[in-house]
């Protein structure tokens, strides 16, 4: 399938998406996770385009998307002014999202903020936000602080003469990626510069966040969902139903969760045609009771 490259403008920055599909068609945004890109819906968005016009956005800062200006930071919940923005200037009256890890968070915030925008929310490996501990918030902020005065220092790279290390990179640590997914991210989320290859995800990105919201804060976003939801989770992702257990009976609209074998990325190295089946058949079923 062919994939349509897109560009469009939201606060002077260039936000970069992939669009696959007929215009014409429902719309369904996709939203990726920290220090991924919309490459990471690589597998999944053609296997939906058949009844959506699917759009994977490169968030600020990710992917081919522009960073932030020196001096700013990024904000989780700044990412729900991003999103309606980027509706905005796709101009979509309603639409359909669907979030990973933190653009799940991101997809949260937002369906309880502009409720009546959304006809169907589908989130993978992520319910809302992490949580902060208000005892620790003036640590936390301090130490936010302290990182981004040491910006520059933070920003430099080594550059690389090929992808290699970057997907070797990615194919470690707790979230580690099979060679073929780690490929897929690393083939957009790296530039060329006259040095060598670097990583394009703005450094910033990195530096902790400066406050973090309540549990009861986000609840409160959650109790304004209106639409559909479809929680999507692995076996061996980040969450176990416990964790889940406390937001999810906090949420009032339709709901179902569906558990996959598989790891964090279960939608770009897991069985991706059953969860594009799994999804496609909740939004069906959400549509034919309206």
């Amino acid at each position: 399938m062919s994939i349509e490259a897109r560009n469009i403008n939201i606060k002077n920055l260039n936000i970069a998406l992939q669009c696959y599909g007929d215009e014409s068609k429902p719309a369904l945004l996709m939203l990726h996770g920290w220090l991924d890109n919309s490459a990471s819906f690589s597998l999944l968005a053609p296997l939906m385009a058949d009844e959506y016009y699917v759009v994977a956005v490169d968030l600020p800062g990710h992917g081919q998307s522009d960073h932030w200006p020196q001096g700013q930071h990024y904000h989780l919940w700044e990412a729900v002014e991003h999103i309606e923005l980027i509706a905005d200037a796709l101009k979509l009256k309603s639409f359909y999202l669907l979030g990973h890890s933190m653009g799940a968070a991101m997809s949260t915030l937002y369906a309880g903020t502009f409720s009546q925008r959304i006809d169907g929310l589908v989130l993978i490996e992520a319910f809302g936000p992490m949580a902060g501990d208000i005892s620790g918030a003036p640590e936390r902020l301090a130490t936010a602080i302290s990182q981004m005065k040491r910006y520059e220092e933070l920003s430099i790279q080594r550059p690389k003469r090929d992808q290699k290390a970057f997907a070797q990179a990615r194919m470690q640590g707790p979230m580690a990626l099979t060679q073929q997914a780690a490929d897929i991210i690393v083939s957009r989320g790296t530039k060329e510069t006259p040095e060598g290859i670097v990583w394009s995800h703005d450094k910033r990105l990195q530096v902790t966040s400066m406050m973090r919201m309540s549990e009861e804060l986000i609840q409160q976003f959650i109790l304004n969902i209106k639409s559909p939801v479809l929680g999507i989770f692995a076996s061996d992702g980040l969450f176990n139903q416990s964790q889940i257990d406390l937001r999810w009976s906090a949420l009032r609209s339709e709901k179902e969760m569906h558990w996959f074998s598989g790891g964090h990325h279960l939608h770009l190295e897991g069985n991706v045609e059953q969860v594009a089946d799994t999804i496609k058949q909740f939004l069906y079923n959400k549509k034919q009771n309206l």
